[in-house]
This record gives structure tokens, C-alpha cells and sequence, in this order.
């Protein structure tokens, strides 16, 4: 009984996503480096691959992942979701049951100048 309102439970809490302008501004410079200066195809749609499974983990439960590393977004609750066998991370922050990606960066990158300030 007890795991059966488990389960209810887990099916009843999904979050909605909210992609911002910005971000799909970078996934598509992401993709169009991938394919016209990397000439790679494939890497391409095994990011855009990842970024779905990503964003399907996020709907179920956006509290898997960790919180930020960086101190500065750490303290403003931003998470970070890294793509398997990619050198990319999702940065995102949960309200209520929405979570708010704000960029899809390098992990290379000094993404924490890049989140808008909010």
C-alpha cells in the first residue's frame, strides 16, 4: 500500500520547464559549432540527444542534480545537470514546481557571468 502511494506520488509531481530565449540562443550556437566548425554531425545530435534526456530528468525530478559548484550561483540555488559523455552542463533553478534553465554552457566555460541576475 505504502509503496503503491509511492508511486502515485512520484507520477503526480512533475515539474514544468521553462526554456529561456537565451538558452536556445546557445544551444543553437552549440549545434552550428558542432556541425560548421567541428564538421560533426553526430556529436551534434548526440547533444541535442542528451539535452532531451536531460530535460525529461528534469520534469521528473530537477532536485537530482546538484546544487552549483560556483559559490555565487550555489547561493542563489542554481543547479547544474551535466550531458553524459559531453563537456556541457545545463544551469538551472527550480521555483515552486517550475524549473528555469538559464543556459547550457562549455564546462570549460565562465558561465557564471553569463546567468542573468536574478
Amino acid at each position: 500500500m505504502l509503496a503503491n502511494l509511492s508511486l502515485q506520488l512520484g507520477r503526480s509531481m512533475t515539474y514544468n520547464l521553462v526554456i529561456s530565449d537565451r538558452t536556445e540562443e546557445l544551444i543553437d550556437n552549440i549545434v552550428e559549432y558542432l556541425v560548421r566548425k567541428l564538421k560533426n554531425e553526430q556529436a551534434a545530435v548526440h547533444f541535442l540527444d542528451d539535452l532531451e534526456s536531460i530535460y525529461a530528468r528534469l520534469e521528473e525530478n530537477p532536485f537530482q542534480f546538484h546544487l552549483s559548484a560556483d559559490k555565487y550561483l550555489k547561493a542563489r540555488e542554481y543547479r547544474e545537470a551535466f550531458l553524459p559523455a559531453m563537456a556541457y552542463k545545463a544551469v538551472f533553478r527550480v521555483e515552486d514546481h517550475t524549473v528555469y534553465i538559464v543556459g547550457v554552457f562549455h564546462d570549460l566555460e565562465n558561465h557564471t557571468v553569463k546567468i542573468p541576475d536574478n
